[in-house]
């Protein structure tokens, strides 16, 4: 199911917040190999494989983050406002 499947007019404020929190990181276990290979680029010491699973790792995490934006977006919609103001009602600092 993609995310437009997930999100309509009726979608629940608790379904978007929860969504947006959801999006918001990796799973756990991915995220902190993330991390783990972070460090390893950062010190230009990733192996060829490692650096095809860190690409892969930020390729999840960008499409997890446009996911977000667009529960935030419906969120903004429901209450009325734009991105940049429900993100500033969520505490939610742009990038």
């Amino acid at each position: 199911m993609t995310i437009k499947e997930k999100i309509s007019d009726h979608t629940a404020e608790p379904i978007l917040l929860a969504m947006i929190d959801e999006y918001s990181r990796l799973p756990e276990q991915k995220h902190n190999r993330y991390w783990e290979l972070r460090v390893k680029c950062d010190e230009a010491s990733l192996t060829y494989e490692e650096n095809q699973e860190y690409e892969l790792l930020i390729q999840e995490w960008e499409a997890r983050n446009v996911e977000r934006v667009q529960a935030l977006i419906a969120l903004a919609k429901k209450r009325g406002t734009t991105l940049r103001g429900v993100m500033a009602q969520l505490g939610i600092k742009g990038t």
